[in-house]
């Protein structure tokens, strides 16, 4: 799956629990194969997470992450907002506040395998 924004687009993992959705947005051109995790990898963390989560018949929440490399202007992290909330039904008709903060990447942390 996809989500596409004027002249950006990324790939989308979608995972369901209950009634929750969360949603991962990343560029699948840099994931490895299984065959590929040999030796030294770098694993991408994508580009954030936003999640919904159903709180009764007539919440729910939405929070999240998102780097502000990509997710840069209000109108995109809106879109975004759209995306995830068309993902999933039981959102509709809700009231749903959100909080969504942007990141900026500093440093990690990581292990590779080999030390």
């Amino acid at each position: 799956m996809k989500f596409i924004h004027e002249g950006f687009a990324c790939d989308v993992d979608t995972f369901y629990h209950n009634q929750d959705i969360i949603i991962r947005f990343y560029d699948g051109t840099r994931e490895q194969e299984e065959s590929d995790i040999i030796n030294l990898v770098f694993v991408d963390p994508g580009y954030g997470y936003l999640l919904i989560k159903n709180k009764g018949e007539h919440s729910a929440l939405l929070s999240g992450f998102l780097d502000e490399d990509v997710f840069s202007t209000d109108e995109i992290v809106d879109a975004a907002i759209s995306f995830i909330d068309n993902l999933s039904p039981n959102s509709k008709n809700k009231y749903m506040p959100y909080h969504i903060e942007r990141f900026k990447k500093t440093s990690f942390v990581e292990y590779n395998g080999e030390y």
